[in-house]
């Protein structure tokens, strides 16, 4: 159960571990998307926005200025507005943006609203560079070729000049925010200049901005994207799932914190009652609290939960209540019983037994202390059952209280060796002993005689 609950929480954080990763790959992207700089060159057009520029048209949209020139006749100019509109395809804000436009004739620039141009002349090889808003701009600050026309301000542009129109956050023109499926209105922003150009001969202006090229930043809505909806359900499915886990294992721990502290009142419990029948012979004493870790040590080998081996641990140390019936004169004899004192001393299975019969809150107590002594050949007693027709936790014991039983000093005999211990085991494999359990002991018999050994050992030492 803890290997599994263990395993289930190495899951989820590796599942957090996994969509952390696929996080910050989305948000590297988003990242990379919004920082690359797009652009939409004339004459191509595309499916994330277009450019439409072009006179306005309208009797109040274009007029005749003239223009003086030193040593030179006035020229008429005509004045036209053209207006710029740039339509938001995509589903995503266009977030900065702007747009140059090539001159491709003589002409005059007048006005643009409501951004400020980054205006470029080319002058005998050399570049001029200003930025103006000319809306409120004075003679003062012009570095550039220009004239002046009464109140009118007239930018000199060549073909090869050109301009960038840079546009006005506060004026909302931009973010061009991101086409939604099902508006009916267009995503677009309007710009407008006002350009003054020679009309050719046959009477019509040849001033156009066929050349221009729309600079642009895509800014990506991550609420309104499907993988970022499906990561913040994939968390938030994650974060559910870990607050249920937590919930449940706190839960546990605190169940498993009253089960321990249940468990240390019924192991002290039952090792008092368990140090009164043993105080009956010396030579015994622990032996209870022996055969039970013993017990509980087969049971983890064969592989039971843990709470089925401390169950099989409780059951063991009441094994030999029985004997408190046993006369001491009979349980405490140091030489060998005769035929009838054996059959008393058989009786405290039977005795145990009753004395536990109405201990039904640990099931299977009453089973050990009755069949701990039945033999796998079926020669043993009180009942002569043989095989797995004993109940395992009566073959358990059996093996572990022979352990004991040969691995402790007694009135009689001193304990016996390793070899013997084992070979006794493998002698009586499927005869006295169930032949699994064997197995399973034979490995741990070997590290706890050894165990024992030692402890023996430093004993004797400190008594000399």
């Amino acid at each position: 159960m803890k290997s599994k609950r263990r395993r289930n929480f190495i899951i989820l954080g590796a599942v957090f571990a996994a969509l952390l990763v696929v996080l910050l790959a989305y948000l590297v992207y988003v990242y990379s998307y919004n920082r690359t700089q797009r652009n939409l060159i004339s004459p191509l057009g595309g499916d994330v926005c277009t450019l439409d520029i072009h006179p306005r048209g309208g009797e109040t949209d274009s007029w005749e200025k003239k223009v003086e020139n030193e040593g030179e006749p006035e020229i008429s100019y005509t004045g036209m507005i053209y207006e710029g509109k740039i339509t938001n395809y995509s589903s995503s804000d266009i977030a900065e943006w702007r747009l140059k436009l090539d001159i491709n004739m003589e002409c005059y620039l007048n006005n643009a609203w409501c951004g400020r141009l980054e205006i470029h002349q080319f002058r005998d090889k050399k570049e001029s560079v200003q930025t103006l808003d000319l809306r409120n701009c004075g003679d003062e600050k012009i570095t550039l070729d220009y004239k002046t026309e009464g109140p009118d301000l007239m930018i000199h542009m060549l073909p090869g000049d050109y301009v960038v129109y840079l546009p006005d956050e506060a004026s909302n023109e931009f973010p061009i925010a991101a086409h939604r499926k099902g508006d009916e209105e267009e995503s677009a922003v309007n710009i407008g200049l006002i350009f003054y150009y020679l009309p050719s001969e046959d009477g019509q202006g040849a001033l156009s901005f066929n050349n221009f090229d729309l600079q642009y930043f895509l800014r990506k809505d991550m609420t309104q994207d499907i993988w970022f909806r499906v990561l913040a359900a994939a968390f938030l499915l994650w974060l559910l799932v870990a607050i249920n886990m937590t919930a449940v294992e706190l839960n546990m721990r605190k169940a498993r914190q009253r089960m321990q502290q249940d468990a240390k009142i019924i192991e002290q419990s039952l090792s008092v009652f368990t140090r009164f029948f043993d105080a009956k012979d010396p030579y015994t004493t622990g032996h209870s609290e022996r055969v039970a870790e013993y017990s509980r040590m087969i049971a983890e080998k064969m592989g039971f939960s843990e709470e089925e081996c401390n169950r099989i641990y409780y059951i063991a140390m009441m094994h030999d209540c029985g004997k408190f019936f046993i006369p001491d004169e009979i349980l405490k004899k140091p030489g060998k019983l005769t035929d009838e004192e054996f059959e008393v001393i058989k009786t405290h299975t039977v005795r145990g037994a009753e004395l536990l019969d109405d201990f039904t809150s640990l099931e299977g107590i009453k089973e050990g202390a009755l069949y701990h002594h039945e033999r796998y050949d079926g020669k043993g007693y009180p009942s002569g059952k043989k095989g797995e027709e004993i109940p395992l936790i009566g073959r358990i014991i059996c093996v572990a209280d022979a352990f004991d039983a040969m691995n402790s000093r007694r009135c009689y005999r001193d304990k016996l060796t390793e070899e013997h211990i084992i070979s006794e085991f493998e002698r009586n494999r499927g005869k006295q002993f169930d032949p699994g359990i064997v197995d399973c002991f034979l490995e741990i018999a070997r590290e706890l005689i050894r165990g024992s050994e030692a402890v023996d050992y430093k004993e004797q030492k400190s008594t000399i």
